[in-house]
């Protein structure tokens, strides 16, 4: 194999890309709080409700980094960020109004297209799976890219990647 200057500068480049962009993956919010979202964030409302986690949510952002590190602020194990980057892009582009109204039980919505199954009450949750761990009140709050993550983390703890028909 033949190693030219532009192959060099290339895989020099490559190497300096690929460990900035885990560096700025890798990063965590201090332990002392991790409930508080950094102010560089967008948009913040209060939940209307107390049945949701009385914390400022973030109802949009602008890239597919900035929900990766949402996802990390809010306790996304930080081993799983890919795999979530992944099914962002795949099922939204990362655009947090996204709704696919064709899909069964309701459609899907928001970040990472979570099925209305996890939100609509059934046989199993009167009020809904969501609606149970307190982390929503309608499918429609699956639009806000706080409540989006957190109930993608609750799906996750739950059923681990399953829902999205991830490869191991």
């Amino acid at each position: 194999m033949i190693f030219t200057a532009p192959k060099i500068i290339a895989g020099i480049i490559s190497t300096i890309w690929a460990f900035t962009t885990f560096l700025s993956v890798a990063r965590t919010l201090p332990e002392a709080d991790s409930s508080i979202i950094p102010a560089a964030y967008y948009e913040a409302v209060l939940p209307a409700s107390t049945t949701v986690a009385p914390t400022t949510t973030i109802t949009t952002i602008a890239t597919c980094d900035d929900a990766l590190q949402l996802a990390l602020d809010l306790g996304f194990p930080a081993d799983q960020l890919g795999t979530l980057d992944m099914v962002m892009y795949r099922e939204s582009r990362c655009q947090t109004t996204a709704h696919n109204e064709s899909d069964p039980n309701g459609g899907s919505y928001g970040l990472t297209q979570i099925n209305g199954f996890w939100c609509l009450p059934n046989s199993n949750w009167p009020i809904g799976w969501l609606q149970e761990k307190g982390i929503l009140e309608e499918c429609s709050d699956l639009f806000n890219a706080t409540i989006a993550l957190r109930s993608t983390l609750a799906i996750y703890n739950n059923s681990e990647w399953a829902p999205w028909a991830t490869a191991k």
